[in-house]
C-alpha cells in the first residue's frame, strides 16, 4: 500500500484531510449538489475510509455538506435565501464584536494593522486587484476584531458563518475589478480609523455599512 501523503505532515493527519477535501469544495473541484464518493476520496488521498468520513462530519457540521443515512453525501447547495440568512446575522454579530473590541484591542496591534493596510494600498494601486489581496484584508481586520472580543463562544459562531459565507465570496470574487479593492480596502480603513479613535459606535456603524456592501456585491452574482 502506498504510504499516506500526510504521514509526515506537521498537522495531524484528520486535520489535513478536512484542509484538503475543504479546499475541493471552496475551489469547486468538487461542485455544489456533487455526491461526494468516499471511497474515491480514500484512494486520492491514500488514507482509509474512517478519517475521510470524520473530516465529512466536521464539514456538515459547518454546512459545506449535507450527509443523508443510507443515501450519502452532497456538497452544500448554494442558494440566495441562504446568502441572505448568513448575512443578516452576520451583519448584527460582527456589529456588536466590532464594538465590544473597540477598547480591547491593544495599541501595538492596531498600529500593525494600519502599517498592513497601507502596504495594500500600495499593492492596490500599482496591480490588478485579486482575491488574495481582499480575503488577507478581510482575514487581518475581521480577525483581529473576534480575537479582542475575549469571547469564545462569540468567536466560533462567528467563524462558522465566516466560513459558510467564504465559499460565496469566493465564487463572486474570481474576477475582481480594481475599483471594487479599492472599495473594500476603503471601508476597512474607516473601521479601522474608528477603532484606532476608540470610538465604539462608529466603529460599529461603518462595520455594518462594510458588511451591507459586501452582501450587495456578493448578491448580484446570485440574482
Amino acid at each position: 500500500m502506498k504510504k499516506s501523503e500526510f504521514t509526515n505532515k506537521r498537522k495531524p493527519v484528520a486535520d489535513e484531510i478536512y484542509s484538503s477535501i475543504k479546499h475541493q469544495i471552496l475551489s469547486y473541484t468538487l461542485s455544489p449538489g456533487e455526491k461526494i464518493n468516499i471511497d474515491q476520496l480514500a484512494r486520492g488521498l491514500h488514507v482509509s475510509n474512517i478519517p475521510i468520513r470524520e473530516a465529512l462530519s466536521r464539514l456538515a457540521s459547518e454546512g459545506l455538506v449535507h450527509i443523508v443515512p443510507y443515501k450519502g453525501v452532497t456538497v452544500a447547495e448554494m442558494s440566495l435565501q441562504e446568502l441572505d440568512e448568513l448575512y443578516e446575522l452576520r451583519i448584527e454579530l460582527e456589529g456588536y464584536a466590532t464594538r465590544k473590541a473597540t477598547y480591547l484591542i491593544p495599541e501595538a496591534e492596531l498600529n500593525w494593522l494600519d502599517d498592513e493596510m497601507n502596504g495594500r494600498r500600495v499593492s492596490i494601486d500599482t496591480a490588478q486587484g485579486n482575491l488574495e489581496t481582499v480575503m488577507r484584508m478581510n482575514e487581518q481586520l475581521h480577525g483581529t476584531i473576534l480575537k479582542y472580543t475575549h469571547n469564545d463562544n462569540l468567536s466560533k459562531l462567528m467563524t462558522t458563518f465566516l466560513q459558510r459565507i467564504e465559499r460565496y465570496l469566493i465564487y463572486a470574487r474570481r474576477d475582481l475589478a480594481v475599483d471594487t479593492v479599492r472599495r473594500e480596502w476603503h471601508e476597512h480603513q474607516e473601521i479601522l480609523t474608528f477603532l484606532k479613535q476608540r470610538n465604539s459606535s462608529m466603529a460599529e456603524k461603518a462595520m455594518r455599512t462594510h458588511i451591507s456592501n459586501s452582501h450587495q456585491r456578493t448578491r448580484r452574482f446570485f440574482q
